[in-house]
């Protein structure tokens, strides 16, 4: 069962240690809600040129915030889709 009151000191000491962060991982928690809502809305017409900026963003400030806390696997997961949705995102402008 999750701890309300573990999960609250959390982020209070990640408020503390790194207010930037915090802030940023909520606007990317924000924008990949807008991301999968649009996308969940569209299909199967998704208006790619808009979702895969937004979706980019989101994963820089993944990358960002991975590196700031140190989690190694969580960066190259981040890095790694960065990468493809790049290569992707560059296909699909070059149609």
């Amino acid at each position: 069962m999750l701890d309300w009151h573990k999960t609250v000191n959390f982020i209070k000491r990640d408020w503390h240690s790194h207010p930037i962060r915090l802030c940023l991982e909520i606007i990317n928690w924000v924008l990949n809600i807008v991301v999968v809502v649009t996308f969940a809305v569209t299909v199967p017409n998704v208006p790619f040129l808009l979702v895969y900026p937004l979706f980019l963003s989101c994963l820089t400030i993944s990358i960002f915030s991975a590196w700031s806390r140190g989690s190694f696997g969580q960066l190259l997961t981040s890095l790694t889709i960065f990468l493809v949705d790049l290569v992707a995102y560059f296909k699909l402008l070059s149609m």
